[in-house]
């Protein structure tokens, strides 16, 4: 009895092996938020494409939002990604900043 827990207990771990290691893909275009702005401000991406903010800016807290779009909530580090579906041009800030505002292209 020991023997076939033994063995389906190596082939759960084995199973697990490729899924429980893999990382979400690279994003397409990273915004690092850091000296309390965006940089850069303004990304293209093609759609479908993935943009990644970087909250760097020394536990200072930020929002950034494209309001009914996107929306990280309040965070002061950490990243936060969102993907572009459908082609346009999309504005976004820190509504704890309002004066950081960025535009992202979707092509």
């Amino acid at each position: 009895m020991r023997r076939w827990i033994a063995v389906l207990g190596v082939v759960a771990t084995a199973g697990c092996i490729p899924a429980c290691g893999t990382e979400d893909p690279a994003p397409d275009v990273v915004v690092e938020i850091s000296n309390v702005q965006f940089s850069p401000m303004d990304v293209t991406t093609s759609r479908g494409g993935t943009v990644e903010w970087r909250f760097d800016d020394g536990g200072l807290l930020h929002h950034v939002e494209s309001p009914g779009l996107f929306d990280s909530g309040i965070t002061g580090d950490g990243t936060y990604r969102h993907t572009f579906t459908d082609p346009g041009v999309y504005e976004y800030s820190c509504s704890v900043h309002p004066y950081m505002t960025g535009i992202i292209t979707v092509l």
